[in-house]
């Protein structure tokens, strides 16, 4: 975190904006002939900082949030002041912290907002081919303004005949403020709807799709609204009708080894994922994981693209289209956070300026993509059921959701175990300080990848043309690596944010690759797998080079290497080396690595970045990738 700036507005930090009597008791949820409006703000208090992660073993399950309270009653004043369109700067105003909000009840396409008062009685309207709910977001680093806004329609569960207009709004990271006006027949409370939406983004609701943020409006936060599995109706006990009494469930014991059970507690954990995603300020309220659209990640990966070019160019056309460097940073930036909301309490918002920064916002929207798979299955309900309808142990249909072709445990007294402790022992990095304890090692397999690989010709290679090669990263990236296989950043990512442009990046250093799991995020325990990569003809670099992807394109190669200092003395064959015939022909290092000066050399340890740019029809990594091992360790 940034260390504390004072806001450039005349709000203190540190100070909770002044209350005002402004609350009105909340109508009846009945449809009414005559419309009215309530603004009600909600008890204020600063958020609790996010907690340290468990670790996976024990884990608790997140306890039910209670459900909003009520508004208590306020004067007169509020009613005639919530009846005007509250402008933005009044919005900045009442501002307070409060609690973050947990508890979502989902009927339909999307969930009611927690502080409607509705969320028991209401869901969001349907209708006319739409979802009638919109979340807007507005970053301003000039203002110090952070801030998003709601909009949906909601109308009595089994009646949208007519709906309340809910707007909701405040400071990222903080409940805020919220509005009801209504109740409107159906077709008057979409015209209500449009009019707020274009009144705070300046965009026609038809026109949002692809929309261009203008200056000092908002910008609409696309949503997946796929169908998922209700997990909060009750079920019924079996006894008296209308009991409305949730019905116990035994848990079956997990059919998984102990082993297995491990890695999947690490994978799938809640503590770990919101460890993570605080750790990088992303707010998981106001855009869930589970909810993030495509189209959201390549809308981040376009603006630090942007950025991308400001920095590395500050005199450059890009800039002074926006005033100059300083200029074009903060509004890029400004770009950036509206459409990945960050949470920075009441701080200014930090602008991104430099290498640094944007290497670690383009971490953030890389892992988006492979924690949404984590999030997505651990939003589904606590007792799943089977094909045959009886329940499943969670850590079991968590494990299912990997769809991996197989996953098998080594054992700890093999050869081959031997063998991988070797190599992690023998490429530890002299200078790395991170210790490496393997607990337990697995081989996987994904059909997908073995089927890509072998129809590419890839199988085919002479021996030492594939090697046997390390990655590393974050422990709740991991569903998603998994189950889609590693992937490579698409056009709209900048290249300059990675050392050899995009890819897939491998290390013939544990360490190397062991640095990228973030362990202190996953209770000092991380993964590490180990790849069959197609990586050679390699074109060799002894410098960083943002653009080796398209130029180990232009040579003809496989792979780019990243010559450093320390590299393996000797490689031998993987297939004899761990008693696996399924790896013959590829090569692994063999013994301690060893220093070179032959060369000028400013890497200290070799780095492969794998691209598929080699294949002029396809852009992916699972033509020259194949998973092959991954080791639970910890640190």
């Amino acid at each position: 975190m940034p260390p504390r700036k004072k806001p450039a507005s005349d709000v203190d930090a540190d100070a909770p904006a002044p209350r005002r009597s402004t609350r009105t008791r909340a109508p009846s949820a009945d449809p009414v002939p005559t419309p009215v409006t309530t603004t009600i703000t909600k008890p204020a208090s600063k958020a609790k900082p996010a907690s340290k992660a468990k670790p996976a073993s024990k884990a608790k399950p997140a306890s039910k949030a209670k459900p909003a309270s009520k508004a208590k009653p306020g004067s007169k004043a509020g009613t005639k002041r919530a009846r005007a369109d509250l402008s933005d700067l009044s919005e900045e105003e009442e501002e307070e912290p409060a609690k973050k909000m947990v508890k979502v009840i989902k009927r339909g396409a999307a969930p009611v907002d927690p502080t409607s008062d509705l969320v028991g009685t209401h869901q969001v309207l349907e209708m006319n081919g739409e979802v009638w709910d919109a979340m807007l977001n507005q970053t301003d680093i000039g203002k110090n303004a952070n801030k998003f806004y709601v909009i949906q329609l909601l109308h009595p569960a089994g009646n949208n005949s007519s709906c309340w207009l809910f707007t909701r709004w405040g400071r990222v990271g903080e409940n805020g403020q919220n509005s009801k006006k209504g109740p409107f027949p159906s077709g008057q409370a979409i015209n209500e709807f449009k009019k707020t939406f274009k009144s705070k983004s300046s965009t026609n609701w038809e026109d949002r799709h692809g929309m261009v943020a203008k200056k000092g409006k908002y910008t609409w936060l696309e949503r997946s609204f796929e169908e998922d599995e209700e997990k909060n109706e009750p079920a019924d006990d079996g006894g008296a009708s209308g009991s409305g009494k949730p019905k116990s469930m035994a848990i079956p014991e997990s059919t998984l080894e102990p082993e297995i059970q491990a890695v999947t507690r690490l994978i799938f954990n809640q503590s770990f994922v919101n460890a993570a995603l605080s750790e990088m300020n992303y707010d998981a309220n106001k855009l869930p994981l589970g909810k993030m659209s495509k189209n959201t990640i390549l809308n981040g990966f376009s603006a630090l693209k942007a950025l991308s070019e400001v920095i590395n160019d500050p005199s450059g056309a890009v800039a002074q289209q926006h005033g100059g460097f300083a200029a074009a940073c903060t509004e890029l930036t400004n770009q950036y956070y509206s459409v990945i909301p960050h949470v920075f309490g009441r701080n200014v918002p930090p602008v991104i300026n430099d290498q640094v920064r944007l290497k670690k916002e383009l971490d953030l929207v890389d892992a988006l993509g492979d924690m949404q798979v984590a999030q997505t299955v651990l939003n589904e309900s606590s007792v799943p059921k089977g094909e045959d309808g009886n329940p499943v142990n969670p850590l079991d249909s968590q494990f299912r959701s990997l769809q991996l072709s197989s996953m098998s445990v080594v054992d700890q007294m093999s050869d081959e175990m031997a063998t991988l402790k070797a190599y992690v022992s023998d490429s530890h990095g002299a200078t790395h300080g991170m210790k490496i304890n393997i607990e337990h090692a697995y081989r996987v397999a994904r059909d997908a990848e073995t089927v890509a690989f072998n129809e590419a010709g890839h199988n085919n290679l002479e021996d030492g043309q594939r090697l046997l090669l390390w990655h590393g990263s974050r422990a709740t990236n991991f569903a998603g690596i998994l189950r889609q296989g590693l992937r490579i950043a698409p056009p709209e990512a900048p290249v300059s944010g990675w050392m050899f442009g995009r890819g897939a990046y491998f290390a013939d250093i544990v360490s190397k690759s062991a640095n990228y799991c973030h362990t202190h995020l996953s209770n000092r325990h991380g993964l590490l797998l180990l790849c069959e990569v197609a990586a050679k003809p390699v074109y060799e670099q002894l410098n960083a080079n943002y653009n080796a992807d398209e130029d180990c394109k232009k040579a003809g190669k496989m792979s780019t290497q990243g010559l450093g200092q320390w590299q393996p003395g000797e490689w031998q064959d993987a297939g004899q080396a761990l008693s696996n015939d399924s790896l013959v022909g590829v090569h692994m290092p063999k013994g301690a690595s060893q220093r070179r000066s032959d060369k000028q050399y400013s890497l200290l340890y070799n780095e492969a970045s794998s691209f598929s740019c080699y294949f002029i029809l396809c852009f992916d990594t699972q033509y020259l990738i194949k998973l092959r091992y991954m080791l639970l360790f910890k640190s």
